[in-house]
């Protein structure tokens, strides 16, 4: 995968109102470029916050995960952001994504990271 892989999947993701398999497994298929151990993602996948968080925990071992936002909204509006986990404040990449649900958020800052990495 390229660096328009991984650009053409975050701004589907960044478009979508919610995440559906195909477009789970496109974001996943272009992260892989950069992160060789991503699994494929099955046919099915029943919790879709679930299988984000394990794509960015094979991807990302020990980063941090920040989640904000307001559970109350019809169409909430979530904030994440990746980061290193280490003592010091100068993180050289830190991963942003919004999403009205949780999955898009983590899914478009893992592809924000993945970008940041490649452009390298």
């Amino acid at each position: 995968m390229t660096k328009t892989d991984i650009l053409n999947a975050k701004e589907r993701v960044k478009g979508a109102t919610t995440l559906d398999e195909a477009l789970l497994a496109e974001a996943a298929d272009a992260a892989r470029g950069v992160f060789p151990t991503l699994p494929a993602m099955p046919l099915s996948v029943p919790d879709k916050v679930e299988a984000v968080l394990h794509l960015i925990d094979i991807a990302l071992p020990n980063w941090s995960i920040q989640l904000t936002g307001k559970a109350t909204e019809p169409d909430g509006h979530w904030r994440c952001s990746l980061r290193e986990t280490r003592g010091s404040d100068e993180i050289e990449i830190v991963g942003l994504g919004t999403g009205q649900v949780v999955s898009l958020a983590l899914l478009e800052a893992l592809l924000d990271v993945a970008l940041q990495k490649i452009q390298r």
